[in-house]
């Protein structure tokens, strides 16, 4: 969100038709993913034509307990999984209605930029998954979390999805590019959250160290209680 910020605050200082020129190069539309596939879907994420400021709340109840409950690596894998294959196949559905004449030809430079697939999908999975980890480590004590709880999590993620879902399937009966392409980002933030839950380790399947350092714990409160009661 961050860089988003800066490449809209970088946007809103040009001149209109330099704005026009810096989003249609950045647009995952079929003419920039055919000419640079990879550099047009990471950049796109990061360019918005509404306020950027608008997207802030969704990532805090989206992205922020999404990062928690999988950490860094494994959140980004699942918003750019959203990102590139919901971006994708709704090109892909353009692609085909142009090719049988169901839309025109200029649509291949639609200006299709904005990251609202990567925030469709972290709110999909925190409704699903939560914010919790199976297994605690050290890297989960933020105070944040300590002190509201997974469910307000996913009651937060739901309001914010609920609040976008007109927008984000507006024309979805007509195959439009953006209401696919937001279809696709739940069902892959879903997909992806969905296998990384079933690739984590069960308590039971804790590390030993993990296990060791638990029962030391355990075993040093009890000390400390038994000397505390003599």
């Amino acid at each position: 969100m961050a860089l988003c910020a800066v490449s809209s605050v970088y946007a809103y200082g040009l001149e209109p038709s330099d704005q026009r020129s810096f989003i249609a190069s950045t647009a995952t539309n079929l003419v920039n993913l055919r000419s640079d596939p990879l550099g047009t879907l990471i950049a796109s994420a990061f360019v918005s034509e509404a306020t950027v400021w608008i997207w802030i709340g969704f990532a805090v109840v989206g992205l922020f307990p999404l990062v928690h409950r999988f950490g860094n690596l494994r959140a980004l894998l699942l918003v750019f999984a959203a990102q590139v294959i919901g971006t994708l196949v709704s090109e892909g559905v353009l692609a085909w209605q142009i090719s049988t004449g169901a839309a025109p030809g200029s649509l291949r430079f639609l200006d299709d930029v904005g990251p609202s697939y990567v925030i469709a999908s972290g709110l999909i999975a925190t409704i699903l998954y939560g914010a919790e980890p199976a297994i605690r480590t050290a890297r989960h004590g933020h105070w944040l979390f300590d002190r509201i709880a997974s469910r307000w999590w996913r009651l937060g993620a739901l309001i914010g999805l609920s609040f976008l879902a007109p927008n984000l399937f507006a024309g979805l009966d007509r195959l439009d590019v953006a209401a696919v392409g937001h279809l696709v980002a739940l069902v892959t933030g879903a997909g992806v959250g969905l296998l990384l839950v079933r690739l984590e380790p069960r308590p039971a399947e804790a590390p030993a160290d993990a296990r060791y350092g638990a029962g030391c714990d355990v075993e040093r409160s009890g000390r400390g209680a038994a000397s505390g009661g003599s």
